[in-house]
């Protein structure tokens, strides 16, 4: 048995076992939903490809807040601080990037961790290896029925303000770090589905918090993977047209025939959405994003996919990521056309 150590941040209820945590729940934690915890995942993994990934063994960062969950006047200990310094370590060892994940809908805890784990491991090559970190939040709703739908973006919007506060206290814990303890190596972003709405609401939690001033440039690449956000977003200061300022580029894979979004479109009254036609206008649209159509290499196995899982199952998108974080310029990445009228790339089934 093979196993695959991946990273998380979540607000999720615990589920205890005496005084032990073993997992995460389907709520929002009741002490608040800014309430986070941290740990590691071992995930195991047979001969199978590609292969699919099972919780092996949890491990919670310990947590000790004086005042909070320890007597005032007592050493706080942070969990955040110590899976932030593991993942520094790792980083060195590895010679590897860290990318970070944000969810959509209708993703319990620990498909998370094995989505965390099958990115890990088809994202990463022997050249270009990652660590991964999958900030998880209570979605556990169907794309199909309205109320949980709903109960989703209210989740969404709840975990926003943690999301927020766990990037600032990753760049909190990066800027304190000596100069002669950086590890040298790429952050990644990306956002799947609902995750990009989150993503909006924590972008305007971190704005609230910087008095509006310019965001700091965290990431190298910020990937936002079959939208479920406004095709407006970009042009909207109060959704995403600020996202930019976090990232050296920001990458929007679409694809037209998702239908997991036609869904949200047509029977959730939303408008239409990023992930399905790209942004609404290409006139104001900001020089660091690059818009790549994913329509011909949409259809995954299994057809309950709905068009909606490319960025993690199909090949020929994982090659053209893998190609993004290596570096590669989007004029340049292998298995693109160029198509002029909708100034966006279009990716080639093989």
């Amino acid at each position: 048995m093979a196993t695959t150590t991946v990273h998380f941040a979540t607000n999720r209820d615990e589920t205890m076992a005496g005084e032990a945590i073993v997992g995460f729940g389907e709520h929002l934690n009741p002490k608040s939903p800014l309430w986070l915890r941290y740990g590691a995942a071992d995930m195991a993994s047979g001969r199978r490809r590609p292969p699919t990934f099972t919780l092996h063994q949890l491990r919670v960062a310990p947590e000790s807040i004086p005042g909070v969950t320890a007597e005032a006047g007592t050493q706080p200990l942070l969990g955040s601080a110590l899976v932030f310094e593991g993942l520094r370590r790792r980083l060195i060892e590895n010679d590897a990037d860290l990318v970070m994940m944000l969810h959509g809908f209708a993703c319990n805890f620990e498909n998370a961790l094995a989505n965390a784990a099958e990115i890990k491991t088809g994202w990463g090559t022997a050249g270009e290896p990652l660590e991964t970190a999958i900030f998880s939040w209570p979605a556990d709703g169907d794309v199909t029925p309205f109320i949980q739908y709903a109960s989703d973006r209210d989740d969404a919007r709840s975990s926003a303000k943690a999301v927020a506060r766990s990037l600032m206290r990753f760049m909190e814990y990066v800027r304190a770090l000596p100069a002669d303890q950086w590890c040298g190596r790429q952050v990644h972003l990306v956002a799947h589905s609902m995750g990009n709405y989150m993503l909006r609401h924590a972008l305007q939690a971190m704005l609230s918090d910087l008095g509006r001033r310019t965001l700091p440039r965290i990431f190298k690449n910020i990937f936002l993977m079959a939208a479920d956000e406004d095709d407006d977003a970009f042009e909207d200061e109060r959704k995403l047209k600020r996202l930019p300022e976090l990232a050296e580029a920001v990458h929007v894979y679409f694809a037209r025939n998702d239908r997991a979004l036609t869904i949200s479109d047509l029977t959730k009254g939303n408008p239409d959405r990023l992930g399905s036609t790209g942004p609404r206008t290409l006139t104001s649209l900001p020089h660091k994003v690059t818009l790549v159509d994913c329509t011909r290499v949409s259809a995954t196995s299994p057809l309950t996919d709905a068009g909606h899982q490319y960025y993690r199952k199909r090949p020929e998108v994982i090659a053209d990521i893998r190609q993004v974080l290596a570096g590669t310029a989007p004029e340049d990445v292998a298995g693109r056309d160029w198509i002029e009228s909708r100034r966006c790339f279009q990716i080639r089934e093989a």
